[in-house]
């Protein structure tokens, strides 16, 4: 009775199982076959009970299992025998998949038996193969991407450190594995790291976390560097990670501190020369009025025994002087111009041109020059004297350079693309003309200072400093200048204002 209640319970619970049974005797054929194995395998019970245990295995395990068998039973030699491993095993439809599979012996009626616990670990091996590809694929990631890719635990300590890393610093990844992070780093930065992780991760700030920062960090060779550095953290596995990305910009610093170097030289080398002009154009005016006086006592007490030769020489001199002390108080201005801080303030445009067009009232007068003005002009801060100066110079030069029976002059404002920057300007200013254009060639002399497109006649009006003052006065507002002309049909001279605050 007692029996039958135990062989009851077992057939129960070896029908229930989720792992396969799967029982044989001492000459591999199978005996047993509970329904957990045969949906493992595809087989009913029928259909494998008599058949050899290599049914259900593919090669080599189907050739060489019964030698397996038989070394064990005259040998005592186990090679699955009371231990787990896994194997391949095939099913009814011929296709393979993994299984784990535990062998036991025991005897029973004098006979010795062999039952095989086995699981189908297919889902298993193949979330393993993809955890394995997505680690190789991210392994892959780090190692290909330029800049340095270091994670570490939220107390600092070294957990990966890709291939940039590793040229970075000059440390192969076995060697910083495990080490604080602060490692790589001279003080004070070394010490202060720690603080930064621990007042982030303790008091929710974010000195460094999510932001990007410059520090100094240290190779391996001991050289000191400079690099930028930002960390994000993530969660992985229930751990807190940081990740931290890292560039080496040494060379740019280096770039950046010889660029500040010569700009520092250059505006030194600027200030000495307006020094040097200042000095030189206000010495320059005492022996010119000298000798412009001079010539003038000569014509006014010696006009006879010149005659009409030489007070014509004395005239042409006299004239020259006055064109050279001309050349001397423009110098001056020039220089003032680049010395003096600029009065900024904010300026409505309109009444400002509405000034600069009544100085042209009588020359217009006569309906020979008409000034169009499309837009309302808006407020800007600026300085309002060189402001005034720089509508005016252009104004006047476009009236002046004109030989048109009908002078048109066009002053306004709009969007247009810069050159310099190459990006739109929403807010350009013009003065466009129609007068005698300027050929592309002299598009860069024309704003230098003593540049006349018409050196030869000395006579005509101007020095040839206006455009050069108007250049100046665009630049000291944070501003650039250009022009887009056509000779015989006119010129536009384009320019930005931005100057924002009081210098």
């Amino acid at each position: 009775m007692a029996r039958a209640i135990t062989d009851g319970v077992l057939s129960t619970v070896l029908a229930t199982v989720i792992d396969g049974f799967i029982i044989i005797d001492q000459h591999g054929t199978i005996v047993s076959f509970n329904p957990a194995a045969e949906r493992i395998f595809g087989y009913s019970e029928q259909e494998v009970v008599g058949q050899k245990i290599n049914l259900l295995m593919p090669e080599p395990y189907h050739t060489h299992h019964h030698q397996y068998l038989t070394n064990y039973l005259t040998t005592g030699d186990k090679k699955i025998i009371g231990q787990g491993r896994e194997i391949e095993a095939r099913r009814k439809d011929g296709n393979t998949f993994p299984m784990e599979a535990s062998v036991n012996e025991m005897v029973l009626e004098d006979q010795r038996y062999f039952l095989g616990t086995i699981k189908d670990i297919s889902e298993r091996k193949a979330r393993e193969a993809a955890l394995k590809a997505s680690l190789k694929y991210v392994d892959t990631l780090m190692n290909t991407v330029l800049d340095g890719l270091v994670t570490m635990t939220e107390s600092g300590v070294i957990r990966s450190f890709n291939y940039a890393a590793q040229q970075m610093f000059g440390y192969h990844e076995h060697e910083v594995i495990g080490l604080k992070i602060n490692a790589l780093m001279p003080e004070p930065y070394r010490s202060r790291r720690a603080e930064y992780l621990q007042h982030y991760l303790h008091q929710s700030a974010e000195p460094v976390v999510g932001k990007g920062r410059e520090i100094m960090a240290q190779r391996k060779n001991g050289e000191i560097f400079a690099m930028e550095v930002g960390v994000n953290d993530m969660v992985f596995e229930h751990e807190r990670i940081l990740v931290s990305t890292i560039r080496d910009i040494s060379q740019r610093k280096q770039a950046e501190d010889a660029i500040q170097s010569f700009v520092k030289k250059l505006q030194i080398s600027n200030e000495e020369l307006d020094q040097f002009a200042y000095i030189a154009s206000h010495d320059l005016k005492e022996p010119l009025r000298g000798l412009a006086n001079n010539a003038l006592f000569l014509h006014e007490d010696f006009a006879e025994l010149l005659g009409e030769a030489g007070t014509r020489r004395i005239m042409r001199m006299r004239f020259l002087c006055e064109r050279m002390e001309k050349l001397v108080d423009t110098l001056l201005y020039y220089s003032r111009l680049g010395r003096q801080a600029l009065a900024v303030e904010a300026t409505a445009l309109d009444p400002m041109i509405d000034s600069i067009l009544a100085m042209f009232e009588t020359e217009a007068i006569d309906g020979t020059i008409t000034f169009l003005r499309p837009q309302i002009m808006p407020t800007i801060v600026c300085d309002v004297p060189r402001t005034n100066e720089l509508f005016r110079n252009l104004i006047s030069n476009a009236l002046k350079y004109n030989n048109k029976a009908h002078k048109t002059v066009e002053i306004g404002v709009c969007e247009t693309l810069c050159p310099a920057t190459g990006k739109a300007e929403p807010q350009t200013f013009y003065v466009k003309d129609n007068g005698m254009g300027i050929s592309a060639e002299f598009h860069t002399d024309i704003f230098r200072i003593f540049k006349r497109l018409n050196e030869e006649d000395d006579t005509m009006r101007g020095t040839g400093v206006g455009l050069t003052f108007v250049k100046k006065i665009v630049e000291r507002h944070g501003g650039a200048i250009w022009l887009n002309s056509t000779p015989g049909e006119g010129t536009c001279f384009y320019f930005t204002l931005k100057m924002e605050h009081q210098t």
